[in-house]
């Protein structure tokens, strides 16, 4: 029977016309991946009943988890760590998408580099309508960027900030020793995390083959509602201090409790 190393971890808090656009998209991102890829929608129960109605194609594995607490990005993806029983994961975001060459790429990375436990992946930023912005994670590869060309290091973490880890590969066993996101720390949770890794002496890689879609502030994302939303967005001052946090916290696994204090 083939192995499937892989798990995809799509973390879905609401379910409308919109997001099932969305979800039909991404999930159909994975769909030459049927044999390598188990497909886990982590979700609370009543999306759960109507995801189920939304043909997602018949080739792929998917499994759900249901949250019965929080449903923020954080929590959602931590539960489907938790999980996870295939020897890697990523985590697949839902108006992403993942590019055709990344099966093939993180195949041939994984295989190369036996000592490296997470591989980032270069990822190309869109807006909502599919216009390209920038790319992501592809500094690690300029000339003296980091002390190891392509691998991510705390120095380089402590000065640069902008690193996107979802679409990136993670060892499942590493991931549950080495602690996931931290819930209670806004905006730079991705940051702490790798910071944390890096500190621990985590090899982090990134592969230079562009192999995730990401649609950059899209309405109604988590980080555009922290910018533009009444009721979430940070101030200046809060910005710095998620900022600060992240330098701060990422020498211990679990979580502290973190008030936002003004300076």
């Amino acid at each position: 029977m083939h192995k499937i190393n892989y798990t995809v971890i799509l973390p879905v808090h609401k379910i409308d016309e919109l997001y099932t656009e969305l979800l039909i998209n991404s999930v159909g991102s994975i769909q030459d991946f049927h044999n390598d890829v188990l497909l886990t929608i982590v979700c609370p129960k009543d999306i759960k009943s109507e995801i189920e109605k939304i043909d997602l194609g018949q080739k792929l594995q998917i499994t759900y988890l249901e949250n019965k607490g929080q449903t923020d990005f954080c929590s959602q993806v931590n539960l489907g760590v938790e999980n996870c029983n295939t020897e890697w994961f990523t985590i697949l975001e839902i108006d992403d998408e993942f590019r055709p060459n990344w099966l093939k790429s993180v195949n041939e990375y994984t295989e190369e580099n036996k000592g490296v436990d997470v591989f980032l992946s270069i990822v190309k930023d869109v807006n909502v309508n599919g216009e390209f912005i920038s790319f992501t994670n592809e500094s690690v590869w300029a000339y003296g960027f980091s002390d190891s060309q392509g691998s991510l290091d705390n120095e380089v973490l402590l000065e640069y900030e902008n690193y996107q880890t979802s679409g990136g590969l993670y060892r499942t066993k590493v991931m549950k020793e080495q602690g996931f996101f931290k819930d209670n720390i806004k905006l730079t949770f991705s940051h702490e995390l790798l910071l944390r890794l890096t500190h621990n002496n985590i090899k982090i890689m990134t592969i230079p083959k562009i192999g995730y879609q990401h649609v950059n502030f899209r309405e109604d994302s988590l980080f555009f509602n922290l910018k533009n939303d009444e009721n979430s967005k940070l101030t200046e001052d809060e910005v710095k201090f998620w900022m600060n946090t992240a330098k701060k916290e990422f020498f211990f696994k679990n979580k502290r409790d973190v008030t936002y204090t003004k300076a």
